[in-house]
């Protein structure tokens, strides 16, 4: 009886040591291939945070050498390849990057993440309602991308959707906390808003992120002189012209603050350089002439209003002045011309600036959108005017009076193809 069972017992425990054996070594091999597959995972992964890293913290160029280490490394990588689109994208090389779009997919890289990157560039395009819910349905599900908040971002404040730009613009600032644009943004916001306070506190904190910041500077500077807090303004120009001698609009900014502060020649020295710097600028002739009649100088005030008027014959500003000094110059019925003019431009911006208020409280007001567009069309600002007409066809595809004026935009500017397409929808 002992022999049996030690024996079958002896038989049982041969076989299971055997078994125990073999599992072993399949368990190790296992252990090494997976371990080989993980090594060749975790690099990709080194690599991707790395170059993800230097996105985030606005160091690009850091960003494209890691990028090209992990290509030299895995020529046929997918996601890297996904990078390189990226990249693109965000240095606006949109060709290109649709072409390595293609080259991703055909690697196997990510539908979903292709199609996003996709909607990316829609939006820089400007074709918002075909962008907008594709990146909307990323945000919803909770998707990190500080690009994607980037574009989605764009797309609400050129509509003036307000409130829904300041979610993703709160977002954005999670998702890149070392990238001074988002607060760059959210202070434009700020200022639409009115609330000048919020935004010099933007501009400080994109300060604090990048202490070089052109925008910011200058931004911050505005915000200063149009607070009244002209000392103040006058340093952080100064400081601005600093990083940028040849900022015509830090130039802009400070003439008018030393303007403002009774520096009539340092006001001189700074206008007289933002006109020849930017010469096709109106606003910046326009305030030249604006210290030159306060001078007495009527005639070169005249020269550069004469240009202003040139540059945008739709500025009410400009047509009042030009007005009053045509007036001191006794050129009467000149003066009355343009006055009268000046007039028509003051009504037609009281129905723009009605509307744009409907379209702060309301961001879908139809009727409001339709006069914005309108007024942007008609006053000489088509590229505004298609992106208002984008905004409208987000929210309601093939709205028929947005399709009728791309329609009529597009056929002024010699594209039939698109003439017509907006044409049949409109239809």
């Amino acid at each position: 009886m002992e022999n049996g069972p030690i024996g079958r017992g002896a038989s049982v425990m041969g076989a299971t040591a055997w078994r125990l054996g073999a599992a072993s070594l399949a368990l190790t091999l296992t252990l090494v291939v997976v371990g080989w597959r993980g090594c060749g995972r975790s690099k990709d992964q080194r690599d991707e945070a790395a170059v993800s890293a230097a996105c985030r913290q606005g160091r690009l160029g850091d960003a494209r050498g890691a990028l090209a280490l992990w290509q030299r490394r895995a020529p046929n990588s997918a996601d890297a390849m996904l990078w390189s689109a990226r990249l693109a994208v965000i240095d606006r090389r949109l060709d290109e990057a649709e072409e390595v779009l293609r080259r991703a997919l055909s690697l196997g890289a990510s539908k979903v993440k292709i199609e996003r990157l996709r909607a990316v560039m829609l939006a820089l395009s400007g074709r918002y309602a075909d962008a907008e819910p594709v990146l909307r349905d990323a945000l919803n599900a909770g998707e990190s991308d500080p690009l994607l908040d980037e574009a989605l971002a764009k797309i609400y404040l050129e509509t003036y959707d307000l409130h829904r730009a300041g979610l993703v613009l709160s977002r954005w600032k999670l998702d890149a906390p070392d990238d001074p644009k988002p607060h760059l943004w959210r202070a434009e916001l700020d200022v639409r808003a009115n609330d000048p306070a919020a935004a010099l506190a933007d501009y400080r904190e994109a300060l604090k992120r990048d202490p070089n910041s052109p925008r910011a500077r200058s931004g911050l500077a505005d915000g200063l002189r149009l607070a009244h807090r002209n000392a103040e303004a006058a340093e952080a120009y100064a400081a601005s012209l600093r990083l940028q001698p040849d900022d015509p609009a830090a130039h802009l900014g400070a003439g008018r603050n030393a303007a403002e502060l009774g520096d009539a020649a340092a006001a001189l020295r700074h206008l007289t350089r933002a006109a020849a710097l930017a010469p096709k600028d109106p606003e910046a002739q326009r305030a030249l002439a604006d210290l030159l009649t306060r001078q007495g100088d009527f005639r070169a005030a005249l020269d550069h209003l004469d240009r202003a008027v040139a540059l945008d014959p739709y500025d009410l500003e400009a047509r009042h002045s030009r007005g009053l000094v045509l007036s001191r110059l006794g050129r009467l019925d000149e003066a009355k011309a343009d006055q009268a003019r000046a007039a028509k431009l003051r009504a037609d911006l009281g129905g723009l600036m009605t509307a744009q208020a409907a379209v702060v409280r309301s961001p879908h007001d139809r009727n409001a959108q339709l006069t914005i567009t309108r007024w942007m069309f008609a006053h000489g600002k088509p590229s505004e005017g298609v992106r208002w007409a984008e905004s409208i066809l987000l929210a309601a595809p093939g709205q028929p009076d947005a399709c009728r004026l791309l329609a009529d935009h597009y056929s002024l500017s010699g594209q039939p193809g698109l003439a017509n397409f907006y044409r049949a929808q409109a239809e």
